[in-house]
């Protein structure tokens, strides 16, 4: 093009960068350079907008770039009920509805045998005929109701019976129950395995909807975003216009979304850029303090950050000239040529090849046994400890106020107290 370039940045590039309109009409950044006749292109992320057409001309776009939000992760912990997470909902209510169901199946089947064996012994009474060996001690398995369903759960769990049952209507659905137990188990096993293997998972920010309902509040650098999201015609997009906030420090907001309060809104690029650099700040920032003998006031906790999945907006970027530049014409051309050719795509992998790498580098969680992965197991455990404490407590009481208070009680005799119980049920 017959020129040779005089590269330099806008004072204060820092704060300023594209520049905005300021209170006594002036722009300051690249865009006052180029309204105040400084700088004749402007290479910067000039988006091809009405905004800037209005003060520059634009090349043909050269890429675009989604726009989106930086986010929090929610900080939800369901390792308390790790127990119950292999299996659905509906899935528990089918697996007690089975339970109770077949437990009281097989009280109904041995109360029948019982009733059955009962009349036998009538029967052979009238004739004189009395066998002592016609006892069916398997029956006291499943004779009350209570300890049906608490060996009918045992087998559930894969706990062997004390005694096998007699009766072969109760052995055939003992079988069958065994397989249906089996196939529970084994499928439960493998989902916990899956649950235990892999790390917890992330609660996330992805919709606009979702941000819109969520308490943190939108922000990013300069009055042109805020405008963009007041003007817009969907309701979502308005409602994040009402709690935008602009913020010139793009760590300082980094620093914000990690507390949990804030969603920055830039270029997806540029917040892989902010995401992997505050991962590595933190994770230097822990480093020296594990080193160093001195105590540190604890900060709250840093949440991780995530970039939203969905695209706000995509917008070409360009570069810049004068109103009626007569570089344009030609640089439009050479530009078609470097975006055919794939130059452009090639720039900014190479740009980005050192960012990606960190960031593949994080997302490489391994999925370690730790104790917070077992709270489940301990609150198992603890529910336990507190139905047994209050069934002791109950026994008790019922012990004190009941028992000792019978006139047929006497603790001398304690078996006959009980056999004359029993003989009244």
């Amino acid at each position: 093009m017959n020129f040779k370039p005089r590269p330099y940045q806008a004072a204060n590039a820092e704060i300023h960068k594209w520049g905005q309109k300021q209170a006594n009409g002036s722009f300051s950044g690249l865009l006052g350079e180029m309204v105040n006749g400084r700088a004749d292109v402007a290479l910067g992320n000039l988006q091809y907008t009405p905004y800037h057409l209005e003060l520059t001309d634009l090349s043909i776009p050269y890429t675009s770039q989604c726009w989106t939000f930086l986010t929090p992760e929610a900080l939800t912990d369901n390792s308390w009920k790790t127990l119950i997470l292999p299996f659905k909902l509906y899935m528990w209510i089918a697996v007690l509805l089975v339970l109770l169901i077949t437990g009281t199946i097989f009280y109904g089947l041995a109360k029948s045998h019982m009733n059955l064996q009962e009349y036998k012994k009538l029967q052979r009474s009238k004739k004189s005929i009395v066998d002592d060996n016609d006892e069916k001690p398997g029956l006291y398995l499943f004779g009350e109701i209570v300890n049906s369903i608490l060996y009918t759960y045992g087998m559930l769990l894969v706990v062997s019976l004390p005694r096998l049952p007699v009766g072969w209507s109760i052995r055939l659905l003992t079988g069958w129950y065994w397989l249906y137990c089996i196939l529970l188990v084994v499928s439960y096993r493998a989902s916990m395995t899956a649950i235990l293997a892999n790390p917890a998972p992330r609660v996330t920010i992805d919709t606009l909807k979702e941000l819109v309902e969520s308490k943190v509040t939108c922000g990013g650098w300069g009055t042109q975003a805020k405008m963009f999201f007041e003007e817009s015609l969907d309701e979502d997009t308005q409602k994040i216009g009402e709690k935008f906030e602009t913020i010139d420090d793009p760590l300082q907001a980094a620093d914000k979304v990690a507390q949990g309060v804030y969603a920055y809104y830039d270029n997806s690029d540029f917040l892989k850029y902010i995401s992997v650099t505050k991962k590595r700040v933190f994770k230097d920032s822990n480093q020296n303090n594990t080193n160093t003998t001195e105590v540190f006031p604890r900060k709250d906790m840093q949440r991780n950050l995530h970039i939203m999945t969905d695209c706000v907006v995509n917008i070409p970027i360009s570069i810049g000239f004068h109103k009626n530049s007569p570089l344009k014409p030609l640089a439009d051309i050479y530009m078609w040529r470097v975006i055919e050719v794939g130059l452009v795509e090639k720039w900014l992998n190479d740009a980005m090849y050192s960012i990606r790498t960190l960031e593949t580098k994080e997302d490489e969680v391994k999925a370690l046994m730790n104790l917070k992965k077992l709270y489940g197991a301990f609150i198992a455990l603890a529910i336990g400890y507190l139905l047994s404490a209050i069934c002791l407590i109950g026994e008790l009481i019922h012990w004190q106020f009941i028992v000792r208070r019978d006139p047929l009680f006497d603790k001398y005799a304690l078996h006959l107290y009980y056999r004359n119980k029993n003989k009244k049920h």
